[in-house]
């Protein structure tokens, strides 16, 4: 995570350092995507700053996409930590392209990863998947809660290889996918056949199963594909 030291007003030089030192924490504590931060309160509390104070710095945040806030839940950690809305310009490529771009990056990076995620992930990887589905399998359909957990699952995948630089790039592209075509999986079969694939992903990668995992996460990305030009159609 940069330390962003563009020119801001001096009322929000204090806001700025709070947020900093947030992020530090969520560094030191080795946060992942999806986890909790302590409360207002607490933060407030450990930093010596106001609540108000605290709640600026939270838009900083939230603004560089380093925090998810939600209301009566929380403020977690985001998916696509620090990364910007359109980090590669992909809103300045050949747009009737792009889709079909950003799916061939996806069906080249996803088998793989799984593959390398079934050799290296761990037993508290293997736990964090798992939670994943289970939330995954109780959220609705076209909610932003599946929306978000969806980008959590696949950046959950990349974490297990424990390469940092795939875990960087995974919510760069479904990020991308999403912003530009919007893949909320409104239809209830699509939804369904996503959760079977995230379902044997996770398994596959439990079991040490690279051939599998590869597997799985071809087909999710050939499903997910295949949906989105049927929404892209019915479009036109």
């Amino acid at each position: 995570m940069r330390n962003d030291m563009r020119s801001y007003r001096g009322s929000d030089v204090l806001p700025m350092a709070t947020a900093q030192k947030v992020k530090t924490m969520i560094i030191q504590r080795d946060m992942k995507p999806g986890d909790r931060l302590p409360t207002e309160t607490e933060l407030a509390e450990r930093f010596g700053v106001s609540r108000s104070t605290l709640r600026e710095a939270m838009k900083f945040l939230r603004a560089e996409n380093v925090v998810v806030i939600r209301q009566g839940s929380g403020t977690f950690v985001s998916a696509g930590t620090g990364i910007g809305e359109d980090p590669l310009g992909l809103h300045f490529t050949n747009q009737e392209k792009l889709l079909e771009n950003l799916f061939e990056t996806r069906m080249l990076l996803e088998p793989e990863i799984a593959g390398l995620a079934a050799q290296r992930a761990t037993p508290g990887d293997v736990k964090n998947l798992e939670r994943m589905v289970w939330e995954m399998e109780k959220s609705e359909i076209n909610s932003p809660a599946a929306a978000e957990l969806d980008v959590q699952f696949h950046t959950a995948v990349a974490e297990c290889t424990h390469n940092d630089v795939l875990v960087r790039v995974v919510p760069i592209i479904i990020e991308s996918i999403r912003r530009s075509h919007g893949e909320n999986h409104d239809d209830q079969d699509s939804f369904k056949r996503a959760k079977v694939c995230h379902a044997g992903i996770c398994k596959a990668i439990s079991e040490g199963n690279v051939i599998e995992a590869k597997f799985m996460a071809e087909r999710h990305a050939w499903e997910t594909l295949n949906y989105m030009k049927e929404v892209v159609s019915s479009n036109l």
